[in-house]
């Protein structure tokens, strides 16, 4: 255990500048100048040996205008990133709700005899791109798939930018 010396004072910084950051069922002061980078993990079933998951990360101020050029950039680090790494397709889409979103779907190794799809949509609003990503083997896609991809088609961002 660490214990401090006897009646020492322990100097801590206060930043006149706080705001209330809301989690998953707590709150926490968060000073201005730091940054929100959580990453939002649904899990689902374990099927044909992977643990299901959609999981959506945030990425703010990025210096695209287009939501393509922002997946082209997340294309070449897949590609030298992931062993075996394929892109099987790439298109723009529609969310449920209309909104435009672009589609990749590839297939890697995370290891030498196992096989993974994974589709990322992303989703540019102003300057903030919202990534999902879901991961399946070749029988989850046609199992759980229809499932996942209704719960990612349903996404719908806080703030739209005004038309």
């Amino acid at each position: 255990m660490f214990f401090s010396k006897k009646d020492e004072k322990i100097p801590t910084q206060q930043t006149e500048a706080m705001r209330i950051f809301q989690g998953n069922g707590f709150t926490i002061n968060q000073p201005s100048d730091w940054q929100d980078k959580t990453i939002y993990t649904l899990v689902g079933p374990v099927s044909d040996g992977i643990q299901h998951n959609i999981i959506v990360m945030i990425d703010e101020n990025v210096p695209f205008d287009s939501v393509s050029q922002y997946a082209d950039t997340q294309i070449i680090a897949l590609e030298s990133e992931l062993k075996g790494c394929a892109i099987l397709k790439r298109e723009d889409i529609q969310l449920s709700n209309g909104y435009p979103a672009y589609k990749i779907l590839l297939r890697w190794f995370p290891t030498d005899d196992f096989r993974v799809y994974q589709e990322q949509i992303y989703v540019l609003v102003g300057k903030t791109v919202y990534k999902i990503t879901t991961t399946f083997t070749k029988i989850t896609r046609k199992t759980l798939g229809p499932e996942i991809d209704r719960i990612v088609m349903s996404f719908q961002p806080s703030e739209l930018p005004h038309a």
